[in-house]
């Protein structure tokens, strides 16, 4: 009589490598699932939403120390993918690059009987209320006030300290040319020079309650709260104040 032999399963490894691109950048997302024994078949699978899921809220708490309004977009799993069914909660946890906006990957991981873990991508969106420009600016143009307005953009992209009041850039001028819909930030504004080094300039000494005028020299180029040190005309005397328009300094006594 032959004697019947039982069929082994040895424990499978799943090893999948796809890509997500944008422009030329390409973005490895290694899904890594160890599954016990037994085929495919035998056991329930995790669902695709769970997993998804569990990586949106772990993008989410992280975002709570992020300075924006967070908008978290899960990316999908390969439709032949399939995961035993966790016996305990899913765990999730950084990728080694960390989360700090834009695109990423968050780790889902199972403990249970059937092991496994895989990186989800996620794009972590930082919405604030920042300030555009309305229409083209051209280089060393003023800003003003009907050129800009406030929009919500994705401020996870932005490298740069940009504004979030039509205020802080009205008086700016436009370091190139600028074109319409621009997120604006310090690298594309500086404040306009209000005064030249070695030009003449109004001197505005305060003294309690009164002010008096003088002529005066600039030693130094300055801009709107600048100060600077300018020379008295009359006595030659040297003194520090405040530019606070074009072509005059402020001088508190």
């Amino acid at each position: 009589m032959a004697a019947n032999r039982q069929k082994r399963h040895e424990p499978c490894c799943l090893f999948v490598m796809y890509q997500t691109r944008r422009k030329s950048a390409a973005l490895a997302v290694v899904l890594i699932a160890i599954a016990g024994s037994g085929s495919a078949d035998e056991y329930p699978a995790q669902s695709h939403d769970s997993i998804r899921e569990a990586a949106r809220q772990h993008a989410l708490a992280q975002a709570d120390n992020l300075a924006g309004r967070p908008e978290v977009t899960v990316g999908s799993l390969d439709s032949r993918l399939k995961l035993a069914q966790c016996e305990h909660a899913l765990e999730t946890y950084d990728s080694p690059n960390g989360l700090n906006g834009g695109r990423g990957v968050v780790g889902v991981r199972c403990e249970g009987g059937k092991p496994w873990k895989i990186y989800v991508p996620v794009h972590l969106a930082l919405l604030d209320t920042v300030v555009v420009s309305t229409r083209p600016l051209v280089r060393g143009q003023a800003v003003q006030a009907d050129d800009v307005t406030l929009s919500e953009v994705d401020t996870s992209t932005l490298h740069k300290a940009y504004f979030t009041r039509v205020d802080d850039v009205v008086g700016l001028r436009s370091k190139r040319a600028v074109g319409g819909g621009t997120t604006l930030h310090a690298g594309l504004l500086e404040r306009a020079r209000l005064v030249k080094r070695g030009s003449q300039v109004q001197i505005l000494a305060v003294t309690g309650g009164l002010q008096v005028r003088m002529r005066g020299k600039a030693l130094a180029d300055g801009t709107r709260g600048d100060r600077i040190k300018v020379k008295n005309l009359s006595s030659g005397r040297e003194v520090t104040g405040t530019v606070t328009g074009s072509g005059l300094i402020e001088v508190l006594n």
